[in-house]
Formats: C-alpha cells, structure tokens, sequence
C-alpha cells in the first residue's frame, strides 16, 4: 500500500564497502530507486534444507495466506468497513505479530534467546511465536492518526512493526538490538503504518487514561503472551489528523527502530532527524 505501486527511494543505512588492491574503500549507494515489492526483500530467510533438498513451504503456504488475508484486513482498517472488519478483526492482529517476528530483526530476536537453534529448529520456533502478542494488542486502545492534510506522508522500514516507550531513548539497554521495549510495559506503544496517510498506533489502557502519572517501565495489569481475551471491533480513534512536525516525529521514531533499510515516496522524508529536535 506504501507508495502506491511506483518506485520508492530506499535508503541503506548501511551500505556496503569494497577494498580495492590499492586500498582505496569504495562505499556502495544509500539510496536507491526500487519497486515496492523489491524494498525489503532477502534470499532464502525462511527456506529450511535437508541435505540437498529446499523447502520453501513456510513462505509459499504459512506466510503467503497471511499476507493475503493481512492486506484485506489493513485496507479493510484504513477503510473503516465495519461488517468486513468484524470478520477481518483477529486476523490482522494474527499478520500483525508475523510481521513483528518474520523480518531478520525479528528472527534475530528469536536467535537470541535461543542461541543454538538450527534453520529449522528457528523456524519451528517462530511459527510457535508468531502469534505472543495478539492478547495485549487485541486489549489496548487502537487509534489510526491520519497524515492526509500534511505534506509529509509516513515512511516505511525493514522491521515495520515498531514499539516505542518514551522512557526507552536509542541508546536504552531495552532498545539494544535486536530487542525492543516488551509490549507488556505500561508506557509502550506499537506503531504501524498502514499506508501513506494512515497509522495505527496501540497504547496499553492505563498509559492512555494517564500518560503522565503512569509508571512506564512497570508491567501493564494482566499482561500476558497467547491468552484468551474479548474486546469490542468498532472503538478505533481516528479523530487525530497530524501535522507535519508529528509525522516527521513518527518516522524518526520507525528509522531509528529499523535494522537496516528505510523507504519513502519523497528521498527527503528518509531523514527525519534532519528536522526533528
């Protein structure tokens, strides 16, 4: 949906270099002109061998139906067909922590903790995962803000699903990568961008009721990974219509939680900390 079908520019935050016999470094391009589809894209990230054979069946079946059904859901959201969204409702919850988990940063993650994991055993691991998160976002308030009267629109990232805790800075030990601030803190909010001009954006209820007085480092009341939970479909904020200084506020945030790589439909909306303070 970024960008609406044409090219985007696409910035390397870490482009790669190559010594020549001489000494010389050349540094390769940052910025490049790409179709969507080729912005994020990896070799064999979710393909499992054994001995010879490859077996891509995670991608083709498990991730493809997820994607189909998860972009359905994300224009059904930006649309606000509420008979469509009632059926749609979990299952864009359900592409949303895929989308969280199946980037290199979110299998870096997994990597992480456990450490010894093979190609398949990782795979294994983040199909039991893919779904941790579901409960406390399915709980929190939803709001989609709206970019449609700014000149600046949102960017997208090569880890689109971003938590941001205002007492987590870059340089936090929560924001060491490849980790995050954990969703179950009271101050974490997850920010998606749906579109050019649309952003869902989940905060935890007690942050939202006080913002100011809230504990943001402490654990939400009852938070929980996969548990059951009922919640209402139709209470998505969407009165907020932002400015450019919060859009540009917002993609600083995305870039600054990316791995590596940043798109945008304008190359000056890839340098948000150019403007922002």
């Amino acid at each position: 949906l970024l960008g609406g079908g044409s090219s985007l520019f696409h910035l390397d935050l870490n482009p790669e270099k190559r010594v020549l016999p001489d000494g010389r470094v050349i540094v390769g391009k940052d910025v490049t002109l790409r179709a969507p589809k080729s912005c994020f894209w990896a070799e064999d990230l979710y393909t499992t061998r054994f001995l010879s054979a490859t077996n891509d069946e995670i991608e083709r079946f498990l991730f493809g139906a997820i994607d189909n059904t998860g972009s359905l859901a994300v224009r059904t959201l930006i649309d606000n067909d509420l008979p469509r969204l009632y059926r749609l409702f979990w299952k864009f919850f359900e592409y949303l922590d895929a989308q969280k988990l199946r980037t290199p940063k979110g299998l870096d993650w997994i990597r992480a903790r456990y450490p010894k994991l093979s190609q398949l055993q990782l795979m294994l691991e983040m199909q039991h995962l893919r779904q941790m998160h579901c409960t406390m976002w399915i709980e929190a308030v939803r709001e989609i803000v709206s970019a449609e009267e700014s000149e600046v629109k949102f960017i997208l990232t090569d880890h689109p699903v971003t938590i941001y805790n205002p007492a987590c800075p870059p340089e936090a030990v929560l924001c060491r990568y490849p980790d995050d601030p954990l969703i179950a803190l009271k101050g974490s909010q997850t920010i998606f961008p749906l579109d050019l001009n649309h952003c869902l954006i989940l905060t935890n209820l007690e942050y939202a009721r006080q913002p100011t007085q809230c504990e943001l480092l402490t654990n939400r009341t009852n938070a929980r990974h996969f548990g059951q939970t009922i919640s209402r479909f139709d209470t998505i904020i969407r009165t907020r219509k932002l400015k450019p200084e919060d859009v540009i506020a917002i993609n600083y945030i995305l870039k600054a939680r990316a791995r590596r790589f940043v798109a945008a439909s304008s190359r000056e909306w890839l340098y948000p900390e150019r403007t922002i303070q």
